[in-house]
């Protein structure tokens, strides 16, 4: 038996013992099958919307119509109901299958249908004899399509490939298939009508269905899958986009400092107010009025934090109070006398009473109240009484009224304040007053507002003195015009009365929030690469600021950058302390966060929450910038290594309007992955990070260059977009900030570089990266690019499944296909398959009130079973230190870190030939008996394969046989 055969047959072979499957050696020897990297064509094909195809493979369909499709091919779109639900239409049809081997089934759909927006991410999953054909969301067999937000292959088809259970083949040549339609499905969502969206439109269209063999789906003659055309370069708008973005940054910053209330401001409004104050173009640069108020979002904080403690651990996100800690380091040398005040309740006075800020539209602080919004106002410099502006507020013929929009708080007792006014003397038409609200927000009856007196144009000083009314704890101001007049403000002046103090000191206070934070998530570390650094950046801040702030509670810098060393993976993680201080070691003393070559490291390769780059800068910042920091070339080198490693994963593509561009690799990712993925290109712009912070922070000549690229190619711009949007406002608005005020001008400053990333264009050359740990390859052949992760979300055991995506500029599949392990297997250290159709696995996590069942959610509708369900998984070897690889979940079907990876592994697909050693000691052999000669595409040579080929440790052999792809 050839390991070909072996390999189409599913078969475990190793060092142990085979798996128990249906078929024998002499059966699968006997079997007249192609080989598994070869195009045997395929078994039996429908092609939807031709009638004599869909009468001959007896398809039926439900809410579905004929469309005619792209390049003058017919197909079927599948339709929501009358009343959307989570189940669209369905096509249910027979093809043939091989009894005796594995199968595969493969989709053709057209590469430039997307959906017009995420909410419409709508699914195609397949059923088999009705039975789901894997599962629904995030499985290793997953859906047949999962449509994004852009187009895929523009201008071409693509096909996507998944295997067949072998028990439903076995002894069959003909299997009813099944494809159904379904909604969008949000994976973060705890209840299923938060899980589970209605399909409200119809589905993309379905052209045709295969049943093959070979792993590698080759169409045949006469299936046109189109030839796109070369994109053009996308015109550059970068100077108009970031004027936009400028001016939102410069909005944020006046209501950040002028607008919102202190004591509920968030974590990321209040570091922008941090980083303000050395930007030379925000309000609150140098200004004393954003340090204290700073300390009033500190004090809010942490009084909030003493009536709920669970502020500390949602609130602020797995870094409890670092971002506090980060702001007191970076303000610190500059804060003086605000911290030897007491804790306040909110801020005592309100800011620009004396109109002195804003321009020709705006005043800083100040807006229409909404009911008496009829005219404008603005800042004036020609008509002022003192300082450098005064208001001017004109009313169109009703009442205007402008308040501040803060507040400030009061105690009970006298109240007073003083305006002066000016207006043409005719009527009584300008007047100011005071409105309270209690401690909820709720208006309290106040004063009425006074007036200024007809019969002069001069400048006439109102003033007013007044008892707090009861149950008044906070006030704004307002000002106010009728009948169509005209009238000048300046110089206000109020004086509230005291409020019972807190009698805590602010230095106490900040003391006692960063110490038990520290203390806090020391004990609850991540073991997620993304949320352990998180995790350690809270860490390392709260400690950097006690060592200023409270140095006797304070640990060594080295031993708290020994949590970042940890995060970064240059020194084992080794999880969380107990109170005591004693590491916990989960994994062993030899698992680190991130491979050697730089990959960060969950159960596999992820893509989207791989890109770490942002949280890199932000961890590289944190040790540099403020009070006590300081270069560390040592870290920044592991950061820039780590950063430079994403770039293997990208590959190109076009963006929603035809223009070239470069994209994520998303195929073969574990996590919660879009098809196709962003565009990105040194750097992933999420809410966090910016496309040109990893280059500006690490100077590192390849990212400059992979980043100068981005913007040749004219994709800045349309990725700037994110910081005109809405949502996550502050989290976004930080993020714009930084790239505007420090980032960009970093990078802009930097010399160019010829650097370009390995696969920015079909035209560069040829490569091969592997990471023996992570198990996953990206190899670069010509005018092709193959991705690979070779223990495709193996959860629970060995599952000898790989995802791949194969990308040029005439072809695209992507393919969950089998592959075969070798290790000694236990049958009494497995996992069987579960009848689950939403997920393959369950979500144990306290630290995050996050208990999810085995299987997920329970989709809408009857129930369903697993086409999978009784198939085993055997476990592979672990350390004899990992006591317990599921970290205490004891729940059936729970992630499983290190027992889905077996030491060594053979996939053959269109060709090519990996052969991955994934162990740190063991030496395995590699023998075909099917091709004789391949070429090694490392070293570009012909390589015997007559002969066995050693696979020493942690090494991949990568081959290439041409004749196994025609």
């Amino acid at each position: 038996m050839t390991r070909r055969t072996l390999l189409r047959a599913g078969a475990l072979a190793g060092a142990g013992i085979v798996a128990a499957q249906w078929w024998s050696p002499q059966e699968s020897a006997a079997a007249s099958v192609a080989g598994a990297g070869s195009s045997a064509g395929t078994l039996d094909q429908v092609v939807f919307g031709d009638t004599a195809s869909e009468t001959a493979h007896a398809l039926t369909a439900a809410r579905s119509d004929i469309v005619a499709g792209q390049l003058g091919q017919p197909g079927r779109v599948l339709n929501p109901g009358a009343t959307p639900e989570f189940w669209g239409g369905t096509t249910t049809f027979t093809l043939k299958v091989d009894p005796r081997t594995a199968n595969y089934v493969s989709v053709k759909f057209w590469g430039g249908d997307c959906a017009p927006a995420i909410e419409q991410s709508w699914r195609l999953q397949v059923f088999v004899d009705g039975k789901v054909l894997g599962w629904l969301d995030q499985g290793p067999v997953d859906n047949i399509d999962l449509m994004g937000v852009a187009p895929r292959r523009p201008g071409g088809f693509y096909c996507h490939t998944l295997p067949l259970p072998l028990s439903a083949t076995k002894g069959r040549t003909q299997l009813k298939f099944e494809i159904r339609a379904m909604g969008r499905i949000w994976a973060y969502g705890s209840t299923a009508d938060k899980f589970f969206y209605p399909m409200t439109t119809p589905s993309r269209g379905v052209y045709r269905a295969y049943t093959h063999t070979a792993p590698y789906f080759q169409p045949g003659t006469g299936d046109d899958f189109g030839t796109p055309a070369a994109p053009a370069t996308r015109p550059k708008t970068d100077a108009e986009q970031l004027a936009l973005v400028t001016a939102r940054v410069l909005k944020d910053q006046s209501q950040i400092l002028y607008n919102r209330w202190a004591p509920t401001m968030d974590i990321y409004a209040f570091t922008s107010l941090a980083h303000g104050y050395y930007w030379p173009k925000s309000p609150a640069y140098r200004n004393p009025e954003a340090l204290e108020k700073l300390c009033q979002v500190f004090d809010g904080t942490y009084l909030a934090w003493k009536d709920d403690a669970t502020v500390m651990t949602s609130d602020q996100g797995w870094e409890g109070f670092g971002r506090i800690g980060a702001a007191l380091c970076l303000t610190w040398d500059d804060l003086g006398i605000c911290l030897d005040k007491d804790v306040t309740r909110g801020p005592a006075s309100l800011l620009n009473l004396g109109f002195e800020t804003g321009d020709g539209s705006t005043l800083d602080g100040w807006g229409p109240i909404s009911w008496a919004n009829f005219g404008t106002f603005a800042r004036d410099t020609a008509v002022l009484r003192s300082g450098t502006a005064s208001m001017r507020a004109t009313s169109s013929g009703k009442n205007l009224i402008v308040g501040t929009l803060s507040k400030a708080v009061t105690g009970q007792g006298t109240f007073t304040f003083s305006v002066w006014v000016k207006t043409d003397g005719t009527k009584d038409v300008a007047r100011a007053g005071v409105a309270f609200t209690d401690s909820d927000g709720a208006t309290v009856t106040s004063p009425a507002m006074i007036f200024a007196k007809a019969g002069t144009t001069d400048w006439q000083h109102l003033t007013a003195a007044f008892t707090v009314p009861a149950g008044a704890t906070q006030y704004t101001f307002r000002l106010g015009v009728l009948s169509g007049a005209t009238a000048y403000f300046d110089d206000l002046e109020i004086t509230a009365p005291d409020v019972a103090g807190t009698g805590v000191g602010r230095r106490t206070a900040y003391r006692d929030m960063l110490l038990a934070s520290r203390e806090h998530w020391r004990q609850h570390q991540r073991s997620y690469t993304n949320q352990a650094m998180y995790c350690s950046i809270g860490i390392y801040t709260c400690n950097r600021a006690l060592a200023v702030l409270s140095p006797s509670d304070a640990w060594s810098e080295t031993a708290a950058k020994s949590w970042i060393d940890q995060a970064v993976g240059l020194e084992p993680w080794a999880g969380s302390q107990d109170e005591a201080g004693r590491w916990a070691w989960p994994l062993g003393h030899d698992y680190y966060t991130v491979t050697p070559k730089g990959i960060s490291r969950e159960l596999g390769y992820v893509a989207d929450y791989g890109e770490t780059s942002g949280i890199l800068v932000r961890m590289y910042e944190a040790v540099v910038q403020g009070a006590g920091g300081a270069p560390d070339a040592r870290l920044k080198a592991r950061m820039t290594m780590m950063a430079k490693a994403r770039s293997w994963f990208r590959h190109p593509a076009v963006d929603s309007d035809g223009y070239k561009a470069v994209r994520i690799e998303t195929q073969i990712g574990w996590r919660n992955e879009p098809y196709p993925g962003a565009i990105v290109y040194a750097q992933l712009l999420d809410h966090d990070s910016s496309p040109v912070s990893a280059a500006a922070v690490f100077a590192d000549p390849d990212l400059v260059g992979c980043t100068q690229q981005m913007i040749e190619d004219g994709q800045l711009a349309p990725q700037l977009d994110t910081y005109l949007t809405t949502g996550l406002y502050t989290r976004i608005g930080l993020n714009a900030f930084l790239f505007v005020a420090e980032h960009l001008p970093a990078f802009q400053a930097l010399p160019a570089s010829a650097a370009r990333l390995p696969a920015g264009s079909w035209d560069t050359p040829d490569f091969v990266f592997t990471d023996e740990v992570n198990a996953c390859i990206a190899v670069k052949r010509g005018q092709e690019v193959l991705y690979s992760s070779l223990y495709y979300r193996a959860r629970q055991g060995v599952n000898d499944m790989a995802r791949v995506h194969l990308v040029s500029p005439n072809v695209e599949r992507s393919a969950t296909v089998r592959v075969t392990s070798e290790f000694a297997k236990n049958s009494d250290n497995a996992f069987t398959v579960q009848d689950w159709v939403t997920r393959d696995w369950g979500i144990a996590d306290p630290d995050s009130n996050v208990d999810v069942p085995g299987g997920g959610l329970t989709p809408p509708g009857p129930a369903l079973h697993q086409a999978f369900a009784g198939e085993r998984s055997y476990l592979a070897p672990i350390p004899e230190d990992v006591t317990d690889p599921a970290q205490g979940a004891t729940a059936l079907g729970v992630e499983k870190v290190l027992v889905g990876k077996a030491p060594f592994y053979v996939l053959e697909y269109a060709g090519y030939i990996v052969a991955m050693n994934t162990s740190e000691k063991q030496t395995f052999t590699y023998q075909s008996t099917g091709s004789q000669r391949a070429v090694d595409l490392r070293t570009r040579k012909q390589t015997d394969l007559r002969r066995p080929v050693r696979v020493p440790p942690l090494t991949t052999l990568v081959l290439y046989d041409d004749s196994c792809r025609a």
